[in-house]
């Protein structure tokens, strides 16, 4: 396996678990359910996401590990953190306003604003990595 591959799996995995995130929150929001799929769906894929990881990191071996888990993949990693920190800020005032305007519940809102965190840092994993490849 090259680092090449094992950095494209880790974006797959990422960006799959991202967009399960993503998926819930939507469902969430458009039905007005906190829980519009089972609650585990979300914790499974993030699971499934980083066993797939793990395990390729564990057959690619110790030097292309290093080279896949570089100084660039750092800096994406930063960006994408910093992304999802700034999602989760701005996530508080449109849901206070949604949640003042009685337009959404406490409980869809929490769930939404949860999974749409988690989806904007793993899928700019995703996109940072399809960035650099560009």
């Amino acid at each position: 396996m090259t680092s090449d591959t094992l950095s494209r799996i880790r974006g797959v995995m990422m960006g799959g678990a991202g967009a399960l995130c993503l998926l819930y929150a939507v469902l969430a929001l458009s039905t007005g359910r906190p829980d519009p799929l089972p609650i585990w769906i979300t914790g499974a894929g993030g699971v499934l996401a980083a066993g797939v990881i793990w395990i390729s990191v564990m057959r690619a071996g110790n030097a292309t590990a290093a080279q896949s888990f570089d100084e660039g993949f750092h800096a994406e990693i930063l960006r994408a953190q910093r992304n999802g920190f700034w999602v989760a800020i701005w996530l508080y005032p449109v849901f206070g306003l949604l949640l003042w305007q009685n337009w959404v519940s406490w409980p869809v809102a929490f769930a939404t604003m949860g999974c749409l965190t988690a989806a904007s840092y793993l899928l700019s994993v995703l996109w940072y990595d399809w960035q650099g490849r560009g």
